[in-house]
């Protein structure tokens, strides 16, 4: 199970064991439990752990705490350690044997909720073999989700609610299908669809008005820092909380990823993992399998080279500017290294205390040196147009035939997945992006979130944060795919029948969600994002078209970014 399942069983343990201790007769509380589930806790989330907030964690006087303490310590449940020469101050941590107790009654309690509500396929077990369902989601099991009911109480059809968001797909359906949604929600919306770059440049603009010209804008992932930092768009936990809104049905990566420095500020509509898409029917006749690593990759890009008249193996993402630095810093994640220097947990990084002046930039570094060097040799038998695509333009020429293998993002898989016309119909598989040997894949996750900008009038904020919540719901994610949007933020979407025969990529993105390798750090929220893709955008198309050499670009690049953090 992934750190935040694991997490999730935590939060219904605590959940149930509060219920019973607080306000009756009926248990008492039980410091032994609350001191590991303390421990446990912040051992998963990366935090420090000190005496005082273990013995403030166990809810009973201090004399009591400091005897469990100790218990725990004798039975190498947890460790204490020095933390300075002297031995005057001490950490505390998990050992193995508590980390590894605590996996084990995750499993069978997983397990056993899995068997009472039907939603595992197999049995009650008590062994640690895995569910097929994840712990959280409120919709577990393989059912079919009705057609769009209309919101209970409409936003009242002399209301408008304007909503600024990309040209990608589940915009375009919320465009084209504007009439449906109007009678929806009884009410009226005014969509107003534009460029990547044009759309955060009007977020900007939009926020130095007096009152915002939009209810709720879509924006990129990545774009949460600058606009949170920047007083842009307004928070959500409170409302969140205070209305009860059920999001355990999120991707965690989707759900955190609309988050910055631990506050909520949007709800997902449209997350996307980047994938590596490959021709199965030539891989088939060569007799390769899907590539596991980055040498593998280029081993069957050579395989692939000039199979067929007019193909090449792969084409790329490398326009100059923001494409070729998407391309840049997601290479960079496969060699395990993010852009800037980020928290480590485990195999992963964090970004949830990201701070703007600890910018340091590792663009010149081993790992960007290796993905430099990696682009450079698969730019070999890369379409001659890769050094001018951008989203589109790849995932275009791919579906026409064009290359054996594609990155992409799994939304853009409706151009050839619904498109029987096209050459690449289904006649392609789908993989985790394929990460140096003795790294951990990861396919970073893109997309866009609702949010609702700071500058609105209060009195409209009810009416949108009832259309956000409208507008996520399953039975509206599952419309956008039935209209052409291959993405999906929820397991229960994921998991109905009827979206299932679209696309094997559901599948695919959920099993990736499942097993932790959708992350948001190879794209980190950092507030300078965008003037990080400036740079990048340059440098590594110098490099890409032999102007720079990779030591220069890499030089360059990192020099430039460094002084973003000096300002």
């Amino acid at each position: 199970m992934t750190r935040e399942e694991l997490l999730r069983i935590l939060d219904f343990t605590e959940s149930t064991r509060k219920l019973v201790e607080d306000g009756n007769n009926l248990s008492l509380t039980d410091a032994r439990w609350n001191i590991i589930a303390f421990v446990i806790r912040r051992h998963f989330e990366g935090k420090l752990l000190t005496i005082t907030s273990i013995a403030m964690a166990s809810n009973v006087p201090y004399a009591t705490a400091m005897r469990r303490i100790g218990e725990l310590i004798d039975e190498g449940m947890l460790l204490k350690r020095a933390r300075t020469r002297t031995g005057k101050s001490f950490s505390f941590h998990p050992t193995e044997k508590m980390i590894a107790e605590f996996e084990e009654y995750a499993h069978r309690l997983k397990s056993l909720v899995g068997h009472t509500f039907g939603f595992s396929q197999g049995g009650y077990s008590k062994s640690r073999e895995e569910n097929d369902y994840y712990f959280g989601a409120s919709y577990m099991g393989s059912r079919l989700i009705p057609y769009p009911s209309v919101m209970e109480e409409g936003i009242g059809y002399d209301r408008v609610i304007r909503i600024l968001c990309p040209s990608d797909p589940t915009f375009k359906t919320l465009s084209d299908m504007s009439r449906n949604l109007n009678e929806f929600c009884g009410g009226k919306l005014e969509v107003v669809n534009l460029s990547l770059d044009a759309l955060h440049d009007e977020v900007i603009e939009n926020a130095k008005l007096p009152n915002s010209r939009y209810d709720i804008m879509a924006v990129d992932l990545p774009w949460f820092g600058e606009f949170v930092e920047g007083g842009i768009i307004r928070p959500l936990t409170e409302i969140i909380e205070q209305t009860n809104y059920r999001y355990s049905d999120y991707h965690t990566s989707a759900w955190k990823g609309s988050s910055y420095r631990s506050e909520q500020y949007g709800i997902p509509i449209q997350p996307t993992a980047e994938l590596l898409f490959y021709r199965k029917d030539l891989f088939e006749s060569l007799g390769l399998v899907p590539p596991s690593s980055t040498e593998t990759l280029l081993e069957c890009a050579k395989a692939l080279h000039n199979i067929k008249p007019d193909m090449y193996s792969i084409i790329l993402n490398c326009a100059q500017g923001t494409p070729v630095a998407h391309t840049f810093m997601q290479t960079m994640a496969s060699f395990g290294q993010p852009v800037i220097d980020l928290p480590k947990i485990g195999d992963d990084f964090t970004v949830e205390e990201i701070e703007s002046q600890k910018l340091r930039p590792r663009v010149d570094s081993e790992g960007g040196r290796a993905a430099a060097e990696f682009l450079m040799a698969l730019l070999k038998y890369a379409h001659p147009s890769s050094l001018q695509c951008n989203w589109d333009q790849r995932i275009r020429l791919f579906s026409e035939g064009k290359a054996a293998m594609t990155y992409g993002w799994s939304i853009r898989a409706a151009m050839f997945e619904m498109n029987e016309g096209c050459e690449a119909h289904g006649k392609v598989g789908y993989t985790v992006n394929p990460p140096k040997l003795g790294v951990k894949p990861v396919s970073p996750i893109g997309g866009f979130s609702l949010v609702i900008p700071t500058n609105l009038a209060e009195d409209r904020l009810e009416k949108n944060w009832q259309m956000m919540t409208y507008l996520a719901r399953p039975d509206l994610m599952k419309w956008y795919t039935l209209n052409g949007s291959f993405s999906s933020p929820r397991f229960s979407t994921s998991a109905d029948p009827e979206v299932r025969q679209f696309s094997d990529i559901f599948e695919t993105v959920d099993e990736l969600e499942r097993r932790g390798e959708i992350q948001n750090w190879p794209r980190p929220p950092v507030p300078e994002f965008n003037q990080i893709v400036a740079i990048l955008g340059e440098e590594i198309h110098k490099m890409l078209r032999g102007i720079l050499s990779v030591d220069d670009a890499l030089s360059r690049a990192q020099q430039r970014i460094e002084a973003l953090g000096e300002r």
